[in-house]
């Protein structure tokens, strides 16, 4: 009875020590993540906060790759990345998550009320995207994958054939703006919000009368399928990580006026400690103790 009752009471012990030890968190070389991204300013944000709060609290390796939408959701859905955090659902990258929605999973809603459309200076003349018949301008656009650019050309085509739809990137999009709104001339150009160009020039979007941009959105956070098996403690900070408007356009402001991504999200996560450390609750790695 003694000799049952050692052996019964050693193989406890080591069955708690092996539960104290995989209690979610990853040996060292395992813990590691490859997220994607676009060059797009929401998307830098986002994903550059994900980044240092996975290393710099969860002990994780996080690669970081920048490429355009389409590849993005390519990538993650066959597994050649783990994350992509500016999904634009269920609208603007429809297309994209319904190709590989067999291999996808959304982890959370990193910011709701999302939206896209043609943006114009205030004292523009131009007050719905029907009056684009009455605009003798080119459309000024982003990269030719991003959903906002398959939209204006459906407006295009419907309300004004033929007209012009330039493929720019996103900085050089702005620029147009800003100097157009500084000469105070006409110029229509693809935008969407959360964007920091609402903050600093007095602009808005023309009315949509057939919503062909759609209703708001949400941006989500995609993973490739059955990422919780190897990194739940990831999926938690992911479903987790929600910002409001007010905290996206702070973050994204900050990283435009710091020299690097980096030292804005520092700045950042300094100024919002709370909501950082309510994201980060019982999800930092845990040290294995030595008695």
């Amino acid at each position: 009875m003694t000799q049952y009752f050692s052996k019964t009471s050693a193989l406890i012990v080591l069955l708690a020590i092996f539960s104290s030890c995989n209690t979610g968190t990853k040996p060292e070389d395992e813990r590691s993540l490859k997220i994607v991204y676009t060059d797009w300013s929401e998307s830098v944000a986002i994903t550059y906060l994900s980044s240092i709060l996975l290393e710099e609290h969860m002990d994780y390796k996080v690669t970081l790759k920048m490429t355009d939408v389409e590849e993005a959701y390519r990538e993650v859905a066959n597994s050649e990345a783990d994350v992509f955090t500016d999904a634009w659902l269920p609208e603007t990258q429809k297309q994209y998550f319904d190709q590989h929605k067999e291999n996808l999973e959304m982890l959370g809603i990193t910011y709701p009320e999302a939206r896209t459309g043609l943006v114009v200076p205030a004292y523009s003349k131009l007050q719905s995207v029907a009056d684009l018949k009455n605009y003798a301008h080119p459309i000024v656009g982003i990269d030719a994958g991003a959903g906002v650019m398959q939209k204006a050309q459906a407006a295009i085509s419907k309300y004004a054939p033929g007209k012009t739809l330039l493929t720019l990137s996103e900085e050089k999009m702005v620029e147009q703006l800003g100097d157009s709104i500084q000469r105070r001339k006409d110029i229509v150009v693809t935008g969407w919000e959360p964007h920091w160009i609402f903050a600093r020039y007095n602009v808005r979007f023309l009315d949509d009368p057939d919503n062909i941009f759609g209703q708001k959105e949400n941006i989500y956070t995609i993973a490739t399928k059955n990422l919780e098996e190897e990194h739940p403690n990831a999926v938690r900070f992911f479903e987790r990580m929600q910002l409001t408007e007010n905290q996206l356009n702070s973050l994204v402001y900050e990283i435009r006026v710091s020299e690097n991504p980096v030292d804005g999200v520092k700045k950042w996560m300094e100024q919002n400690e709370f909501v950082v450390n309510q994201w980060m609750k019982n999800l930092t790695k845990e040290r294995i103790k030595i008695y």
